[in-house]
């Protein structure tokens, strides 16, 4: 473990699985939430060191929570990892407003993922955990 806390915000209970599995693989702790109100919730209670959201969901969408987490004094320095559909473009005005540091098109690689989330956590790489490289996708 390398006591570093992600909150994986997805709709999708078999994209949350999977990211959960392979955070976790490579000693990350994860907490999840199915969409941005929750998520935002979590992020208030757990303060969590870094933040996976996908861009669409209910209730709250990941814009609009991203948004909502660089807003609050509590929550503004998390950084954020975003999951987009192919082709997805946030304006950069939007994008001002929120901690996105990096976006990532789905179907995406879990271990690009996990390289992009130790680069913003200023984490060493270890290449004695592999993750395995399945694309995962989103209906």
């Amino acid at each position: 473990m390398n006591g570093k806390t992600i909150l994986v915000v997805d709709d999708e209970p078999p994209i949350r699985y999977m990211l959960d599995l392979k955070l976790r693989q490579a000693g990350f702790s994860v907490i999840s939430a199915s969409n941005g109100q929750d998520g935002y919730t979590l992020a208030c209670e757990h303060r969590p060191d870094l933040v996976v959201s996908d861009y669409q969901m209910p209730v709250m969408d990941g814009l609009e929570f991203c948004q909502q987490l660089a807003a609050d004094p509590e929550t503004e320095g998390i950084p954020v990892v975003m999951l987009t559909a192919r082709g997805h473009k946030v304006p950069p005005a939007e994008l001002e407003r929120t901690n996105i540091k990096c976006f990532l098109d789905k179907p995406f690689s879990p271990r690009h993922l996990i390289v992009q989330i130790k680069e913003l956590l200023q984490l060493p790489s270890d290449e004695s955990n592999p993750v395995d490289d399945a694309d995962l996708s989103a209906a």
